[in-house]
């Protein structure tokens, strides 16, 4: 005869093919203790209480036996090698131990199970968020989400400020198109009148000429009339969309920092921000270690790629490894090779990364520059 054993907050429970309880072992009352025994289940190592009851059924005539979890089952093969355990996910065990929970505690003695079931997954939860944060790579996803919030919200606030201050001297959009410029001048300058081009040449990185047109055009502005105390407000508004600028300067080091740590070999190939983009968009550094060249090459253009698969367009040759300089500033006809070879590397990097192996970043850096420079010596050849 078979048995299934499976386990619950309860403890570990055996049952036969016609679902009879056989035999059982409680947990301790504990919710910590249960919580952190069903924690070692979940990572494949078996309680004591299934060493207890396996070794009751042995000692009773049993020899065969059904789990759901793969890593548990050779585990315990190890310790009872008289034993033949097999994988059934879901068992029969388990199967009834989730749908007659309430029953089967009240069975056993167990008089509010939904009060242990709470206590037990609240534990878990903080045991789980905790393994989580102490993996420096889910770490690495988190702050690059912020990164990335930083860089939309700084954008947004960018845009409507010269939205805004564009009422006041729209002629000023147009002749200065950098952000940084435009938002230094009307920080140091506020109104339109103070626009003169001696004030303008020590504030930005603008040409004699330039700068004169400036002036003119504030002179002649059709902008709506500023006082002073819009002045003052989108100024504040300036003041703030530095700060956020400085935020986003140290969270960026900081990913370096982080990527140094838990990632040598990619930060050297691709830099931090782009090897933290790369690791969030496969769920982890392990993950990114087992994809293909090919997957890693269009990580981040999953949008172009389906649309590309439904209307049988040309598929994107890059994803996110478009940011890097190697791919970004070649010329377009380069860019498929170049993204191929590149990934390639990264696929190397992750995978020793991931392993703790070697530091090879600075080869394989310097390998993908010699193959760079030979896809572009080919290329301008034929």
């Amino acid at each position: 005869m078979t048995l299934h054993i499976s386990e619950c907050v309860l403890g570990v429970f055996a049952f036969d093919d016609q679902g009879e309880l056989v035999a059982y072992k409680r947990f301790p009352d504990d919710p910590a203790e249960i919580a952190g025994r069903l924690a070692s289940v979940q990572m494949g190592v078996p309680t004591e209480e299934h060493r207890s009851l396996i070794r009751e059924l042995i000692m009773k005539g049993e020899s065969s036996f059904t789990l759901e979890q793969t890593q548990l089952a050779e585990e315990l093969a190890k310790e009872f090698k008289n034993a033949k355990f097999e994988v059934l996910a879901p068992n029969k065990a388990g199967m009834l131990l989730r749908g007659k929970l309430h029953d089967i505690g009240e069975e056993i003695g167990y008089k509010d199970v939904d009060l242990l079931l709470r206590e037990v997954n609240f534990i878990l939860t903080r045991l789980k968020l905790k393994r989580e944060v102490s993996q420096r790579d889910k770490l690495v996803i988190r702050v690059i989400e912020v990164l990335d919030e930083l860089d939309k919200f700084i954008n947004i606030l960018t845009v409507r400020v010269r939205e805004w201050y564009g009422m006041h001297f729209p002629e000023l959009d147009r002749f200065v198109p950098d952000h940084q410029n435009y938002l230094k001048l009307v920080l140091e300058l506020g109104l339109r009148e103070n626009f003169k081009a001696e004030n303008i040449k020590t504030i930005a990185k603008i040409s004699d000429d330039l700068a004169k047109k400036i002036e003119d055009a504030a002179a002649t502005s059709v902008g709506a009339s500023f006082d002073e105390i819009d002045r003052q407000i989108i100024q504040e508004e300036i003041k703030m969309i530095i700060e956020l600028q400085k935020l986003r300067e140290k969270t960026a080091e900081y990913i370096d920092d982080l990527m140094t740590q838990i990632a040598p070999n990619l930060k050297t190939l691709v830099g931090g921000t782009i090897g933290a983009r790369l690791i969030a968009l496969a769920g982890g550094l392990d993950e990114l270690a087992k994809m293909p060249a090919s997957t890693i090459q269009v990580l981040g253009a999953e949008k172009a790629l389906f649309r590309a698969l439904k209307t049988r367009a040309k598929p994107p040759k890059h994803g996110v490894i478009y940011q890097h300089p190697s791919i970004r500033t070649s010329p377009k006809k380069f860019r498929g090779k170049i993204a191929r070879a590149l990934a390639g590397k990264i696929a190397i990097a992750a995978r020793l990364d991931a392993m703790a192996g070697e530091f090879m970043g600075d080869r394989l850096l310097e390998e993908f520059k010699i193959k760079v420079a030979k896809i572009l010596k080919e290329s301008e050849s034929r």
